[in-house]
């Protein structure tokens, strides 16, 4: 059975910011949520990784676009409450682990430091929370047994959640049945449907039992661990509230797991839309095909520090706009750097320090107000980049300081 949708309650909007709502197709007003004294606030939450294989290029790129976006919210006078997972429950973890022989803790530990060194190294402003599923067990298994009492979820081999009894799913992905079906099959995910199994070849685990050698939790449904979807729908919810003003990730999460995620969400407090706007970031390729460890074609953010100053690596992941797929190129990154060069001969020492919006002359006001255009129209880095090279040619100190605070971070030049 499907709960009555509760009125959400008022949107409230970011003036000029606009970005790509993929539910709808369409650019929206950043939404936001009404704060603490009035103040607009961005609730924005953004799934993580599965530490295991964190520390490419693929996922700096989906985090440092959206540090750009806090960047310019915050400039722009929104508070923002930025919440960013560790899914350090799932298979994948699990099975490296395995296959390593390593422990699940320690190697989920190891690849979430490594991640967290390498943000700060690019400048990053960290989330104000980073749960980590291990850690909210109880408000997961809490959110299956409200769906289980809503009649939302029945129990064979696994706790399903049942997807016919959301009309919408489907929606936010834009896959027919069939499409939605083949992409499970070809991911390992679609198992098996029968009495004791799914009714439903695309109803999808809220809770498992556990394998031999993976941790398990006591719950009402046995001792097991909770499916991947509803692990971010409880974190959204207690760190953030029924409904999020921005839910953000990689492009290749929007099926299953956002499709998932937004149908349990909805299901749960009956208050729609779950997340005002969904934003999601393209996929990075080297040598033909997308970052994966499994291919062996990842190019590690470690590495490439090692070769080029954290500035340029900002510089050049915001030569691309956010949601279209790209490919890496060292070339790129060479030209990135010799821009990086460039504005450090400019800016001299502490170059993303001090610098205020509007606080040059009239000329760098000019480039200023580009530069703002231009993230205002759904967060366009790679046209603010070019703003930003017209100001070092200028010599525009200032406004070349301001726009690498927001580009850049505090990442390093040199």
């Amino acid at each position: 059975m499907q709960r009555p949708a509760r009125s959400s309650p008022q949107v409230l909007t970011a003036g000029s910011i606009q970005v790509f709502d993929s539910l709808s197709g369409e650019l929206l007003p950043l939404p936001c949520s009404l704060g603490e004294a009035g103040q607009l606030e961005l609730r924005l939450y953004v799934c993580g990784v599965t530490p295991y294989d964190t520390g490419h290029m693929g996922h700096a790129f989906t985090f440092l676009s959206f540090d750009v976006l806090v960047r310019w919210a915050e400039a722009n006078g929104i508070r923002v409450r930025y919440v960013q997972n560790v899914t350090d429950v799932d298979d994948p973890l699990f099975e490296r682990a395995r296959r390593d022989g390593v422990d699940w803790q320690e190697l989920g530990g190891r690849e979430t430091g490594r991640l967290l060194r390498d943000m700060e190294l690019l400048g990053w402003r960290a989330p104000d929370h980073m749960p980590m599923v291990s850690g909210e067990m109880d408000r997961i298994i809490e959110a299956v047994e409200r769906l289980a009492g809503l009649g939302c979820a029945y129990q064979t081999d696994r706790v399903y959640f049942p997807v016919r009894s959301y009309p919408g799913y489907g929606e936010l992905s834009k896959l027919t049945r069939l499409a939605m079906t083949r992409k499970l099959s070809s991911e390992g995910l679609l198992g098996e449907v029968g009495p004791d199994a799914k009714r439903d070849p695309l109803d999808f685990p809220l809770w498992r039992p556990s394998d031999p050698g993976e941790p398990a939790w006591p719950s009402a449904f046995g001792p097991g661990r909770p499916g991947w979807h509803i692990e971010c729908s409880a974190m959204a919810m207690h760190y953030l509230g029924e409904q999020v003003d921005v839910h953000g990730g990689g492009r290749d999460l929007r099926y299953s797991h956002h499709e998932s995620e937004r149908a349990q969400s909805e299901t749960l407090t009956g208050v729609a839309p779950f997340a005002r706007a969904w934003m999601h970031v393209g996929m990075v390729s080297f040598a033909g095909h997308k970052m994966s460890k499994s291919l062996g074609n990842l190019v590690v953010v470690e590495d490439v520090l090692a070769r080029f100053p954290p500035a340029a690596v900002r510089l050049y992941l915001a030569s691309h706009h956010y949601r279209r797929d790209w490919s890496f190129t060292w070339e790129g990154l060479e030209a990135a750097s010799r821009l990086c060069s460039r504005l450090a001969h400019l800016l001299g020492s502490e170059p993303n320090q001090g610098a205020e919006w509007g606080a040059g002359e009239p000329a760098q006001g000019e480039l200023e107000g580009a530069f703002g255009r231009a993230l205002d129209h759904d967060l366009d880095t790679a046209a603010a980049r070019g703003v930003l090279r017209r100001a070092v040619s200028q010599g525009a100190r200032e406004s070349a300081r301001w726009m690498t605070s927001i580009l850049c971070g505090s990442a390093a030049l040199r």
